[in-house]
């Protein structure tokens, strides 16, 4: 039974999609069999794996179906499966709000999958809208990267909100997985307050991994590469290898259990 991970924060330009992609080949690597679910309508896991992004409407049929099969495509990453956005989905947004149970669609959409997978990652789109709703209703459990500087902060309280909300209603048992500190630059001293801050706040929901600020994260993107793939012995690839492992360590679950992390 897979376990599903959503990567969602409102706030953009924070590591999410780089954080959803490289996590995803993490574990691949770990010989996890993963699907990664670009859910943004940007489309940028999709492209940063290199695929094709296909702009017809009827890519993302299965949100408005109940019976409709969902179309994933072998990456060239052995393992790792995607089920890939467009802009298209932008149109669905507005259909999917008028339908019953609009919050429950991805949820149905996978649970064919949750047998074949080890792992389900969810890629958001940096906002609070239907398509974070449903991805919170399907998952397990909420991983936040969360960049080095106030205002970034400023949008963590809402965030975590929202989590709370959707545990108290349609999803009882979706848990905060995990804060990821990213675009860390130990020399910056506004990075190193707001990383204790957080960690003084959050304790141990914090994760033991910083990502560090590094230029090669930007250049793998541009070539449509992982960082595993393009600078694999890169200070970012090997936080991303740290990231993976506490990641596998703190999975293990009893199915409907929820999923937590080990504390420390």
């Amino acid at each position: 039974m897979a376990i599903t991970i959503a990567v969602a924060n409102q706030k953009g330009g924070v590591g999410k999609t780089t954080t959803a992609i490289t996590l995803a080949h993490g574990l691949a690597l770990a010989d996890k069999n993963v699907l990664l679910v670009d859910f943004d309508p940007q489309a940028n896991a999709t492209s940063g794996l290199g695929e094709r992004i296909i702009g017809h409407p009827a890519q993302n049929h299965y949100l408005l179906q109940a019976d409709s099969p969902v179309r994933c495509v072998e990456t060239r990453i052995r393992r790792l499966t995607l089920l890939p956005s467009a802009p298209s989905l932008h149109a669905t947004a507005t259909i999917l709000a008028t339908v019953p149970d609009r919050d429950f669609r991805l949820k149905r959409a996978l649970a064919a999958h949750r047998e074949a997978f080890d792992y389900i990652l969810l890629d958001c789109p940096p906002s609070l809208g239907i398509f974070t709703s449903n991805a919170l209703v399907a998952a397990d459990g909420v991983l936040v990267p969360l960049q080095c500087e106030y205002f970034a902060m400023e949008g963590l309280a809402q965030m975590l909100a929202i989590i709370r909300s959707v545990n108290r209603g349609p999803n009882p048992l979706l848990e905060m997985y995990g804060i990821l500190l990213t675009m860390f630059d130990a020399n910056v001293d506004i990075n190193r307050d707001v990383a204790e801050e957080v960690r003084g706040h959050f304790g141990r929901d914090v994760f033991e991994t910083v990502i560090v600020r590094d230029e090669a994260l930007c250049e793998a993107s541009s070539h449509a590469k992982t960082i595993f793939e393009y600078a694999p012995r890169c200070r970012a690839a090997f936080a991303y290898a740290s990231l993976t492992r506490e990641v596998r360590s703190g999975t293990g679950k009893e199915v409907g259990a929820g999923i937590r992390r080990p504390r420390q």
